[in-house]
């Protein structure tokens, strides 16, 4: 086969799409050495962060610059010079294509929770979003949930989906609490005990009612733990400063900022606990690097979160801010209850992996050209 795989995020720092794309093309790459791959990207960038230099993979450069543009215009020309059998995009479709599309849905949240998203984001985003799933030869989803989702809202038939997992970086690895501890301590100055917390800081993640129940968490248990905020801040949250400064928790709250991959597993590794109670998820990567890493994990009982977490980690009802800061207070308070989740998650974070992910992925491809 001639696959081309469209890159939108690779090389961008964006998060669980990027780590998709890249961790998806280096597992195919050693999986496969037959069929030829065509990578179709709009900046240099997603190459140097792909890094798979291989005889049978690929890199196209699309232009101009724009993305919206390119892939409106160029991608169509260079799959058609390089017969591509079928299209994989990973993150949204191009609006016109010729050939078979394998489609990979993250998430349907701007569906259902609109307003997550601006509206001009949002209305783009969905376009975009609906020709994939009217149109594609066959959905990749990244969990049962996203399938449900996606027979629920648009009557898509079951076997044109396949629930295909994302996995964890082997970067994710245990690092003895002590030696994790000082490392973070002389990187960030954080010395006490904290709650971690990774991702954007945007409205559908949660962050405001994760400082409220943090907020209310120390008022109710005299609590000492600092709560450490990794990642951008997003335009759907703009007054975090004035609801930390609302709860009286400014000393409190740490924020590192972006945080490279290769420094992640240094602040779960000394996290006594890590909270994701996020609104809405369609996987939820960071529920498996901190399980991977032996950090306790609170995470949501809703969307996909249960089916990530399994039996490994507290779940809570992220619409409560109370029932958030009592999931933080059981587990702040039983060092039994850490360390059993600390042992089950690492036992979960086990079933998950990029080669499956690209093993499956290779299947679907074989199904689509037939």
């Amino acid at each position: 086969m001639k696959i081309g795989i469209s890159v939108l995020t690779a090389g961008r720092n964006a998060g669980g799409p990027e780590t998709y794309e890249v961790e998806l093309i280096r597992n195919l790459a050693r999986l496969d050495r037959n069929n030829q791959y065509y990578i179709y990207c709009t900046d240099e960038s997603a190459a140097q962060a792909i890094d798979v230099r291989q005889e049978n993979f690929c890199y196209r450069l699309l232009r101009p610059s724009s993305r919206w543009l390119s892939v409106l215009l160029s991608l169509p020309v260079l799959m058609r010079k390089d017969q591509v059998d079928l299209l994989h995009a990973t993150f949204t479709p191009p609006p016109f294509f010729f050939k078979p599309l394998v489609y990979t849905v993250h998430c349907v949240s701007s569906f259902v929770r609109p307003e997550f998203y601006p509206v001009a984001v949002r209305w783009r985003l969905n376009k975009l979003l609906r020709i994939g799933i009217e149109k594609a030869k066959h959905i990749i989803c990244v969990s049962a949930a996203t399938q449900v989702h996606l027979q629920k809202l648009f009557r898509v038939p079951v076997n044109r989906t396949t629930v295909v997992y994302h996995g964890v970086r082997p970067i994710f690895a245990p690092i003895p609490h002590q030696k994790a501890s000082q490392s973070v301590a002389d990187k960030w100055n954080i010395r006490n005990p904290y709650f971690l917390y990774v991702g954007k800081l945007e409205t559908r993640k949660n962050v405001g009612r994760i400082l409220q129940a943090y907020a209310r968490y120390r008022a109710m248990s005299g609590g000492q733990e600092k709560l450490v905020l990794v990642g951008r801040r997003s335009a759907s949250f703009p007054n975090i400063d004035k609801v930390i400064l609302a709860l009286g928790i400014g000393e409190q709250v740490v924020f590192p900022g972006y945080v490279p991959i290769e420094d992640l597993p240094l602040l779960y590794g000394a996290a006594k606990m890590f909270v994701f109670p996020s609104c809405w998820e369609g996987f939820g990567i960071p529920i498996l690097e901190a399980m991977a890493c032996g950090a306790p994990v609170l995470t949501s009982n809703t969307t996909s979160m249960p089916e990530v977490a399994g039996n490994a980690a507290l779940l809570v009802n992220p619409e409560s801010v109370e029932d958030i800061a009592e999931g933080m207070a059981h587990v702040a308070s039983s060092a039994t209850l850490r360390s059993s989740l600390i042992e089950r998650g690492f036992e979960r974070a086990k079933d998950f992996t990029w080669e499956n992910c690209a093993r499956q992925t290779l299947e679907v491809y074989r199904k689509a050209v037939c």
